[in-house]
């Protein structure tokens, strides 16, 4: 008798593994796809002028901030929306002391 109730725990068990790794693979799927096709990450692409080199990023919660500096001593910074996936905003810099 004990042995029996050993042994149907012991399926219950292995029947409740098999259940939640069925379930994290199904929603892993879900979140694999995102909404899209092809992967995890859907890239957001920016364009740096030729003459320019990315300088320093800072992430901030869904917000990406990227330094672009040019060899004149200017350049700006780029304010990503990560969760929109767009470019939400530009800050100028330049050179010197003038205000």
């Amino acid at each position: 008798m004990l042995k029996a109730v050993v042994v149907g725990l012991a399926v219950l068990i292995v029947l409740a593994l098999a259940a939640l790794v069925a379930g994290i693979v199904v929603k892993g799927g879900r979140l694999a796809a995102g909404g899209q096709k092809g992967g995890w990450v859907t890239p957001l692409m920016a364009q740096v002028p030729p003459d320019a080199e990315v300088e320093s990023m800072a992430l901030d919660g869904d917000r990406l901030v990227v330094h672009v500096k040019r060899p004149d001593g200017s350049g700006e910074l780029l304010v990503f929306d990560l969760r929109r996936k767009r470019l939400s905003g530009r800050i100028h810099l330049r050179p010197g002391g003038d205000r």
